[in-house]
């Protein structure tokens, strides 16, 4: 007599099935949308670098830098409350508006505070810097950090229930088409520069409003409230994320207090380009999260570690290819910025961060989705402070490659540690040795790259970097093809 399986078995032999192809997936059809995003990210900046000065272009990114850490921040803490609920309950729809409900109003209102204390700060603010013109931007971007609040926090219930192609959407997209449809009329009407801010603000309010739709459902009524662990699991990725956000965010500030605003410009277009990198691990990540948790939820412990390891093969891989492509054609990707071609040594050493994390980002998602934060935030904590402590000290001798040698230092001090405890706590190796000679390889073909700045050395750097990638994509690929002949 064949006995019924348990919801454990058959949950693993959903997800043991469907793994290679729940990711060809979310690379296929997330990844083609953050394709849009990326192309109209790069319009949206040709249009703020022609738009304005380099000095307005680098003096509007500070005070963005500033409201953006602060929201993504907020909305982080509360997105992953409603993702750590809800990915464990996906069906249950009440407790998901209820607990968005309460979510939104939170971050509504502590991030309210940090944009009034911005408006009330504005102008010390720009005396202490020498920069005058930052006090106006600083005011009217206020309200930007109000509604990317929001729009963050709403990420996190589609991502619980597995939306994830829709969150990449509303996130990323969505913001920046209506910058390119907002942005044009602003010339068209020879509008003054302080409507960019104005923009930008709509561009995270119209998205917001279409995501959170749900919680004006009159057939749910109330909020659920957050328990005091909730609060607590919130407080440490609120200040997690403001540690780790240090590419286009922190990193921009730094830049802003030590240097004048026409080399913040150069950086801040590095930066965002750099931003790109992690393209394709973003995407992957917000796939391996529900599953992860709901493996956690069951204790299976054995899909789990054939889930990490797979999307750690896979992540390196993408990662990889999308380093080398960034690298080749940021040299014909500036001039249409305009006078910024002084960025491509910056794009360079922007990129062994990434490629180096590219190795742990998969260990550091596990242990946040098992409700363990505290390894992750002092990780970032002591990032955090390198960064915001190094360049000071070394910006004389570096200028501003000070800021990505600080990020590169702190990411190969820091990171094995997340590594560590993934190991102590699941038994789950994600560093062999075998990946430490492929991280140091990596790092100095890039680092002397950046260092000689010639093409061939662009080229041979790549070349490195892309082998890396078909190594590790083909390894996640045989293995998967291995599990599905099983």
């Amino acid at each position: 007599m064949q006995l019924a399986r348990s919801p454990a078995t058959l949950l693993r032999a959903a997800l043991q099935g469907g793994r290679a192809g729940a990711y060809l997936n979310i690379l296929i059809v997330g990844s083609g949308i953050r394709i849009f995003g990326l192309a109209s990210q790069f319009l949206v900046l040709i249009m703020l670098g022609r738009l304005l000065s380099k000095d307005a272009f680098g003096d509007l990114m500070t005070a963005f830098g500033f409201y953006r850490v602060a929201a993504v921040a907020l909305g982080i803490g509360g997105s992953l409350v409603l993702l750590y609920h809800v990915s464990r309950q996906s069906n249950d729809v009440e407790l998901e508006v209820r607990l968005h409900r309460y979510s939104a109003v939170l971050g509504a209102v502590v991030s309210a505070c940090i944009a009034v204390i911005g408006i009330i700060a504005a102008q010390p603010i720009a005396d202490a810097l020498g920069k005058p013109n930052l006090a106006g931007w600083l005011r009217q971007l206020a309200p930007f950090a109000v509604f990317n609040t929001l729009l963050v926090v709403a990420t996190g219930a589609l991502e619980g229930r597995s939306r994830v192609s829709e969150s990449i959407a509303l996130g990323e997209v969505a913001p920046n088409t209506v910058r390119l449809v907002l942005l044009p009329l602003l010339g068209w009407l020879h509008l003054s520069e302080g409507y960019v801010a104005h923009v930008l603000t709509v561009s995270v309010l119209v998205p917001w409003l279409w995501a959170a739709q749900r919680l004006w459902d009159p057939s749910i009524s109330g909020f659920r409230r957050w328990t005091s662990w909730d609060y607590s699991y919130c407080g440490k990725f609120v200040a997690a994320t403001l540690f780790a956000n240090q590419l286009g965010a922190v990193d921009i500030l730094v830049a802003g207090a030590l240097f004048p605003s026409a080399a913040v410009a150069d950086y801040v277009v590095a930066s965002r380009i750099a931003a790109l990198f992690a393209f394709f691990q973003l995407a992957i990540l917000k796939r391996f999260a529900p599953r992860a948790g709901a493996l956690i939820q069951v204790a299976d412990f054995a899909s789990l570690r054939r889930e990490v390891e797979f999307c750690r093969r896979l992540m390196i891989g993408c990662g990889a290819f999308t380093i080398a492509g960034l690298l080749l054609t940021a040299p014909f990707l500036l001039p249409l910025f305009g006078n910024y071609g002084s960025a491509q040594s910056f794009i360079i050493w922007l990129a062994i961060p990434p490629f180096v994390q590219s190795f742990f980002d998969t260990s550091d998602r596990l242990l946040i989705m098992a409700g363990q934060p505290n390894i992750p935030l002092a990780v970032t904590g002591c990032s955090f402070l390198v960064l915001i402590t190094f360049p000071f000290f070394a910006a004389p001798w570096l200028g501003v490659a000070s800021i990505p040698v600080a990020m590169i230092a702190s990411t190969l001090l820091f990171k094995p540690m997340i590594a560590g405890r993934v190991q102590k706590m699941f038994n789950i190796r994600t560093v062999h040795p075998v990946d430490a000679a492929v991280i140091a390889t990596g790092t100095l073909a890039l680092a002397g790259n950046a260092a000689g700045g010639s093409a061939g050395g662009t080229i041979v750097a790549c070349s490195v970097i892309a082998a890396i990638g078909i190594y590790y994509a083909a390894s996640a690929s045989k293995g998967a093809g291995a599990r599905l002949m099983e």
